[in-house]
């Protein structure tokens, strides 16, 4: 359950993941003072770095996050498709196929589907971060521990994957976590084909929304996602502020 506003969060898998403790703050008219008492707090109890998540019309903590001296790391948006109960029916192509293989070319994939991660772009980590998390984040994905169900695009059916998409769960919509296509095979439509299979996937768990997070940055997903009738359902700031 998330910590209510102006509130620390300690988060267990990132502070794990990344060797060091971190938490979530969600501010709400956060008043620079009050920021620089969480900080002390948060400094106290042995923390290197704060996520704060800011909506972007909240002028007053936007501007406390830059007064502290965050860094801007990600505009976060949160794309949501209605999907209907006949969607269900809808064939999905020959090429998709559900995985819990690992192999280095879904590596490759997953690492691709990050190009915008703020936890590549953020210089404060180490250049190992991003691989590692990603990686991860595959891994437990295949073995269903944060995706239901992990699909793959495989034209020749050989194991060597053009495109990647991994499903979940979350907010009661079927969630989108993981999206690639391999640099060398774009403008296949291939990613238009993975997310008419999770559609019908959706649809089949008896859900009636499919949603997907990427970044704002990220134009080409962006529009993507619009060209394939997506609407922009909610977007947040990300700062890191390092301590």
């Amino acid at each position: 359950m998330s910590a209510p506003a102006n509130a620390l969060q300690p988060l267990a898998w990132d502070s794990d993941c990344l060797g060091f403790g971190v938490a979530r703050l969600a501010a709400d008219a956060l008043l620079p003072d009050e920021l620089a008492r969480l900080v002390a707090e948060a400094r106290a109890a042995g923390l290197r770095l704060l996520y704060l998540v800011v909506a972007p019309a909240d002028a007053l903590s936007n501007a406390s996050a830059r007064e502290a001296g965050a860094w801007l790391a990600d505009r976060k948006v949160t794309f949501a498709l209605p999907v209907a109960p006949a969607e269900q029916s809808e064939a999905v192509g020959p090429a998709i196929q559900a995985t819990t293989t690992w192999t280095p070319q879904l590596e490759s994939l997953a690492l691709q589907s990050g190009e915008y991660s703020r936890f590549r772009l953020d210089t404060n980590f180490k250049s190992t971060v991003f691989t590692g998390l990603y990686q991860r984040w595959l891994q437990n994905s295949l073995n269903h521990e944060i995706a239901r169900e992990v699909l793959v695009f495989d034209a020749q059916h050989t194991g060597h994957a053009q495109g990647l998409l991994t499903l979940g769960l979350k907010n009661g919509r079927a969630d989108i976590g993981l999206l690639a296509v391999d640099a060398q095979a774009r403008g296949q439509h291939i990613g238009q084909q993975l997310v008419a299979a999770a559609r019908q996937r959706t649809a089949a768990w008896g859900l009636a929304e499919l949603q997907v997070v990427t970044q704002l940055d990220n134009e080409s997903a962006c529009g993507f996602y619009r060209r394939c009738g997506f609407h922009e359902w909610q977007v947040e700031h990300i700062y890191h502020l390092w301590l």
